[in-house]
């Protein structure tokens, strides 16, 4: 097509799908803050603990480090969809609890309670999907309730459960901060997404709403075995309502052409804002004659002129293509083809429209 192609468009998120997209940005990154928490506990097992405790709790921090620096570095270099975000980020922040939860058990020492509180804070801040997080913090209380059990009673154990309780408030105050801003941002990315494929002035469909919604039809109707039409219109004469009235003017030719176009064809149809002063159809089966359209078009408009008829008498072209169902071709391939012929169609009616002034002139 002369004017270049359509823009591709992809379909905005939703909430849930932003809050997964949000977290698997950042597996990499929590990925290995994670490994070099994992890290720092083997360091501190080696100089505290002694004999068999040494050895299983070191066996348990390195495998988790390990596995965190190859997701980490896996993450990384291929991006995970963001389904995965939150199981993957939730399956790291629970194994970093496996080592501290062995070696309270190990050593019954309550103290390894801080380690957990560190995980569950951790967890508020990495994890956006509330349930994600509840779900999280529910494994974290488990283990810490189920080495308790084993260890007995001991007085420091009211000092760590009102530790856990307090950095469990902080936790999903952290995360509901965490949801508003990834709300805001998708909120934000919803409304401009909205605006990127309707073009202001005509409230119409632009270029990359046709492509997301044109492209759909396309396939649906050859999926249905029906046809595809594509009918491209341009306002004649727009260039000397600009000169004569004003653009102001102009744009309101171009708000009208707009509303008849919604109002002549049928809710199955895309109707798009090409550029300037084009328009694109584009609906299933064979569609309306452009003659016919052009007809109606006119005729609407002239219901309510927005500029003097010596000015502009209503002047639209029209030019159709259709895509037959057996056709192998695209959306790209439909404007190509109704563009052709719009043009053609343009420059037929201006070659005739001098030997008709001669015609009348002579009579």
């Amino acid at each position: 097509m002369g004017r270049g192609g359509i823009e591709k468009a992809s379909v905005p998120r939703t909430l849930e799908e932003s809050y997964d997209a949000a977290v698997s940005a950042a597996v990499p990154v929590v990925s290995a803050g994670l490994c070099v928490f994992s890290v720092v506990l083997v360091i501190e097992d080696a100089f505290t603990l002694t004999s068999t405790d040494r050895i299983v709790a070191l066996a348990t921090a390195a495998g988790v480090a390990v596995l965190l620096a190859v997701l980490a570095m896996v993450a990384y270099r291929h991006s995970l969809p963001a389904r995965w975000g939150h199981p993957v980020t939730c399956a790291a922040v629970v194994a970093t609890a496996i080592n501290p939860v062995a070696v309270m058990v190990l050593t019954e020492a309550p103290r390894q309670s801080s380690v957990l509180v560190i995980a569950a804070a951790a967890a508020g801040a990495v994890l956006v999907s509330l349930r994600w997080l509840v779900g999280t913090l529910y494994l974290l209380w488990g283990g810490w309730t189920a080495a308790a059990l084993v260890i007995g009673p001991s007085r420091e154990w009211i000092h760590y459960a009102v530790a856990m309780g307090l950095v469990t408030g902080l936790s999903i105050a952290i995360n509901h901060q965490r949801r508003s801003s990834v709300r805001e941002l998708s909120t934000a990315a919803t409304q401009a997404g909205a605006a990127a494929v309707h073009d202001q002035l005509s409230g119409l469909a632009n270029r990359r709403g046709l492509a997301m919604v044109g492209a759909q039809i396309v396939e649906l109707a050859r999926r249905q075995g029906d046809a595809a039409h594509c009918i491209f219109v341009e306002i004649s004469g727009l260039k000397l309502v600009n000169s004569q009235l004003g653009n102001d003017s102009g744009d309101e030719v171009i708000v009208a052409v707009a509303e008849a176009l919604r109002e002549v064809t049928r809710a199955t149809d895309v109707v798009a804002r090409w550029g300037g002063d084009e328009f694109c159809v584009v609906g299933p089966g064979p569609g309306m004659a452009p003659l016919e359209l052009e007809r109606r078009v006119r005729d609407t408009v002239r219901l309510h002129a927005p500029v003097p008829a010596a000015v502009w008498p209503v002047l639209v072209s029209a030019g159709g293509a259709m895509l037959a169902p057996w056709d192998s071709g695209t959306l790209e391939t439909l404007l190509g083809k109704a563009d052709q012929e719009m043009h053609l169609r343009r420059s037929l009616r201006r070659e005739a429209t001098p030997a008709t002034r001669r015609s009348a002139s002579a009579d």
